[in-house]
């Protein structure tokens, strides 16, 4: 009889057991995805105030069976601009235990493709292209009678297409950006009569 106690006894403890860790799995917070997007946006409009700010991308992951979102977003400055600032921030949610990462720099000082092969990724490396490469001249007589132009941008497959408008003047310049950081072409036009 005392091993059917003790194998009752056994059973009831496993039983206990199964039953504490639903309850503890019941009340452990569950870090989602939408979670993670909140606080980034929430985070980036308090430290950016004015600026165009986006999630770029978040990538499910775990460190030490713990699991959390790398997050990485962009933050434009000055996006009407003719130059715009633009840069990468990441980071992890909730926090870990890592040393943060520095923003990565994409756009800063109106300068783009300093060094090397020039690949124009971003629309914002387009823009400062459109009016500070060779073969812009154009562009920049324009934006210095209409300084109060803005750039608009379309994305191609391999180039973009970047329009300067000024709500004053009676024309725009259009202006294409290879994405390997050729012009390839500039073009005003004329607005039609209202």
């Amino acid at each position: 009889m005392a091993v059917g106690r003790e194998i009752l006894l056994i059973i009831g403890l496993i039983l206990i057991i199964a039953v504490l860790i639903k309850v503890i799995e019941f009340f452990q917070v569950d870090v989602v995805e939408a979670d993670a997007s909140k606080f980034v946006m929430e985070d980036l409009r308090d430290k950016y105030p004015g600026a165009d700010v986006a999630v770029m991308t978040i990538i499910s992951k775990t460190n030490n069976g713990a699991r959390y979102f790398e997050v990485k977003a962009r933050v434009t400055e000055d996006p009407d601009s003719k130059c715009p600032e633009r840069s990468h921030i990441f980071y992890n949610y909730p926090a870990q235990n890592f040393i943060p990462q520095p923003p990565e720099v994409i756009t800063s000082g109106c300068v783009v493709c300093t060094e090397g092969l020039c690949t124009i990724a971003f629309p914002e490396e387009a823009v400062i292209a459109s009016h500070t490469f060779p073969g812009t001249l154009a562009v920049k007589s324009y934006l210095q009678g209409n300084p109060d132009a803005i750039p608009s941008v379309l994305e191609k497959p391999d180039s973009w297409l970047i329009r300067w408008d000024s709500d004053k003047a009676s024309s725009f310049v259009t202006v294409g950006v290879h994405r390997n950081g050729s012009i390839t072409s500039v073009e005003e036009g004329q607005k039609s009569a209202p």
